[in-house]
Order: C-alpha cells, then structure tokens, then sequence
C-alpha cells in the first residue's frame, strides 16, 4: 500500500482527499479524526506524531494500536487502571504494539495523562515563579520544593496505584482497590456518568492540590509545618502537639493523653491498626528555614518544632520570643489543648499537603514504608519507618517525598471525604460543571485539609482564612489558563 502522509496540521485533509488517523500507539483514529482542516487545535492536534493526514493511493494500510488495559475496581466504585507494563512502556516511548485496537476507558487514561501533563507543561514557568519563589523570601530561593520534583511525584501517583482494603462493588467482598491522583475521566458510577468536562475535573483537582500545598507549605518554603497558633497571646513551643485544638499525638491506645485531648486525628473505629505507637523517647527537630522579611530582612518564622522526654527541658516548655528570636523558659505555655510539653509530640505536619498525627503517619508506613514491606506488600519507600522517623518526609536523602507524602494524603483522604452528605469527588464535578462559581466548595475542601470537616471552623478557637485560601486557589487557576466566573 502506497500512502502520502502529511501532517493533519498543516494540511487541509479532506480537500485532497484524505483522513486524519492516528500514528501514535497513544492515540486512536476517532480522536484525530477532530483534527481535520483545522478544526481542533489542542491534543492530540498539537502533539507531534499524534497523528497524520493520509492519502490513500491503494487499500489503506492500518496504524498499530497498543495492548488494551483492563478496567478494575476502586474504593468508590470502578475506575480504569493502567497496566504496569504499558506505563512503563509509555514512559520510555516505546509503547507494546499488538493488532488490537485501544479501549475507550484505556484511551481516555491515556489522553487524560498526556493532556495533563501538556497542560501544566506549557505553564510551568508561571507555575514555579509564583509557587516555588514566595516573595517573602525576599527573592532567595530557599524553597525546598521543585517543579521537576512535583511533576515526576505527580506521575508516579496516577501511574503506580496504592493498593487498599475496600469493597466490592457488586458483591461487598474484601478486596484491595487500586486509589490513584484523580485526573479525570476514573469513575463509572452511574450517579457520575461521563461528561465533557472528564479533563476539566482532573486539572481542577490539580489545582486544588497545588493551591492547598502553597497554602499550606509552599508559601513558607518548609516542609515542615510552621508554628502560628497564638494562645493567650504567646506562641507556644508545645504547638507541636497539635495546633488550632487538634491532638496530634492522640491514639486510641495512648495512656499519657492529656485530658481535653482531641480525637481528631485518632484513627476510626475499625482503622486503629494503622496507628503508630506514639515512644515517650523519641526525639526529632523539624528543618523549617528562616523566612526572610521583604521589608525589614529580619527573621519573620519562629524557631522549628522539636520533641523529646520532659527530661530534656525541665518538664515543661516555653514560648517563641519573636523580640529576642529564642524560646522563653520563663513559665509554662499552653497550646489550645494545655500541652505543656512535647513528650512523644513528634508527628506534626510534614509535606506538601501536610500529614499530620499518628494515624496519618501510620497509614503512610502501612501502604508505602517499612511496614508494608515487612508485610509482604509493594512498598514505595520499604527502607522507612514512618512511625519511628517521621522527619525522613522532609530529609535530603529523598527528595520527592514531601510531595509524595502531600500527594498520598490527598489520594487517601481528600479524595476519598465521603461525611454526613459531603462527597468530594461528586462536589468536585459539581463545582466544575455549575461554571466555579461555588466558593464554599473551596471552603469546605480547605477545611477538609486544615482541620478535618468539611464546616469550617471545625471546632471554637480555631483559625480559618477564608479569604486568603479562596485567592491562593484563583491564582493558580489563573495559571492554568482558566477565565473565572463572579465567585460566591
């Protein structure tokens, strides 16, 4: 078979008698045929070797498609799963050819893959000057977090999915489920059926994710959260036990809980296996850097959290003197919940979107830590015990784990929020398709985030800035292209 091939964006296909088809395993014939005589200018019209204008001057010969990938079950219903070996495969350009042609669910995984990436791509520069350069770091890059280290994070949590215990769908067995980063297009519920807006919701997600990590750790250059939670007009060093009324330290099996102590961060009923065993002894200092003023170029950030024994301080800690840049052993200082102490409070926030608390913390050792492969399961990072070194989130040694930790709780937790009437994934589509409009969408994902309901302000003390996370949210859908709506 003889063929003249000329690119579908260059030539007016039809007009000499020909039709866009695919010439990439990543692509199929129904996608290209969009992008005949201009008629579509984004993916995959925009993708070099997508796809081709062919002329036919006898029989026509096929394009080879990739191996189809099965579709399985997730913890809120089905969703399509790649194929380890075709990620590989992909991720090296060298896709496994085989006569058959692509799925749609497994073609939209993987259009839905290389339009997000395309996406953030071609905004990268924004994205890492006004993410990753705060200016109140005085235009000193001290931030720990990279673009390069968020995309690579990224792509290995939608590629390589966490394996959980959940349900069957039809029959309520026990079965492991596959959880990955949501980027559209993952659920088949009938309540949630397909839309146009499929890749809409997934770059949503993104930038909910990234507007919360700038929020959140981003802002302040650390991995390690940052002390701000003013208790009677002192900042106290015990915030490390827990900050705006939330326990840190708390577990069900805990005997040093200190009356008052919130729950917040116990893990469930049912869930209590996850938990880390909280050790009286352990000792860790978080590496939170010295945010430089703009104005003054003094040291603006309080001294990082640390831990230990009372045995380390006299049996009692101090407060953060922003006057005389130390901690102050004067008297005891109270955090909201009337630590006094950091005995054992060594699980605060670490990561972009930080995880917090001995249940956090031990989810993350049981799916991708030490625990999970000394029991026998795939694990990420099978060389760390999170529970007994919290602080390797934030250490030299892996880079990439800050946003891993961040992009893992966003998996497991957010995008699984299913309380009293409030799904995310379904308030997420629904936010989408009434135009962004709904501003306490925004609201109740951040409280979600910061303090573990959906209401915000979840419990009476604690801070919520409201507007300040509305704007960090509309900054980066404004740099990903997104002409906003009035919002509420």
């Amino acid at each position: 078979t003889e063929t003249a091939v000329d690119a579908c964006s260059t030539a007016a296909c039809t007009s000499i008698g020909g039709k866009c088809v695919s010439s990439s395993a990543n692509v199929n014939d129904d996608h290209c045929k969009a992008c005949e005589d201009g008629k579509q200018a984004w993916w995959p019209c925009n993708i070099v070797g997508g796809c081709s204008c062919e002329v036919l001057t006898e029989e026509p010969t096929k394009a080879p498609t990739a191996q189809p990938i099965s579709t399985t079950s997730t913890a809120s219903g089905t969703a399509s799963a790649t194929d380890a070996g075709a990620n590989q495969a992909n991720q090296a350009n060298q896709p496994t050819l085989a006569p058959t042609e692509l799925s749609k669910e497994t073609t939209r995984d993987l259009e839905g893959m290389l339009v997000l990436e395309a996406h953030i791509t071609a905004n990268k520069v924004v994205l890492a000057r006004e993410l990753l350069l705060s200016p109140s770091m005085n235009g000193a890059n001290a931030n720990t977090f990279t673009y390069i280290g968020f995309m690579e994070s990224l792509k290995q949590m939608i590629l390589k999915p966490i394996m959980v215990e959940g349900k069957d769908p039809k029959t309520n067995e026990d079965i492991e489920v596959p959880l990955v980063f949501y980027i559209g297009d993952m659920t088949t519920e009938s309540t949630l059926p397909k839309s146009s807006n499929e890749r809409v919701y997934g770059l949503v997600n993104v930038a909910l994710f990234l507007a919360t990590s700038y929020s959140d750790s981003l802002s302040n250059g650390s991995c390690d959260e940052i002390n701000s939670d003013i208790v009677n007009g002192f900042l106290p060093i015990s915030n490390a036990c827990g900050q705006q009324g939330m326990s840190y330290q708390g577990t069900a099996t805990n005997s040093d809980l200190r009356q008052g102590d919130s729950p917040s961060l116990v893990c469930a009923p049912g869930d209590e296996k996850y938990a880390c065993t909280v050790d009286l002894n352990m000792r860790a200092r978080a590496r939170s850097p010295s945010i430089i003023s703009s104005t003054s170029g003094g040291a603006d950030a309080p001294g990082p959290f640390y831990c230990g024994p009372k045995t380390d301080y006299n049996g009692f800690t101090g407060h953060w003197s922003f006057e005389d840049n130390e901690e102050i052993f004067q008297s005891a200082k109270q955090n909201k919940l009337g630590r006094t102490d950091v005995q054992g409070c060594c699980f605060w926030g670490r990561g972009s979107v930080p995880i917090r608390g001995t249940c956090a913390y031990g989810k993350l050792n049981y799916y991708l830590g030490k625990r999970a492969a000394d029991e026998g399961r795939l694990a990420m990072f099978p060389d760390i015990d999170f529970c007994q070194n919290p602080g390797a989130i934030c250490s030299d040694q892996h880079p990439d784990l800050k946003w891993i930790a961040g992009l893992f709780r966003w998996i497991t937790e957010i995008q699984e929020y299913d309380v009293d009437g409030f799904n995310y994934m379904r308030q997420l589509r629904k936010y989408v398709d009434n135009g962004l409009k709904d501003s306490n969408f925004l609201d109740s994902v951040s409280g979600i985030v910061s303090q573990g309901c959906h209401k915000p302000p979840c419990r009476a003390g604690a801070q919520f800035l409201r507007e300040e996370k509305r704007a960090n949210f509309s900054k980066i859908l404004k740099i990903l292209g997104f002409t906003l709506p009035y919002m509420n």
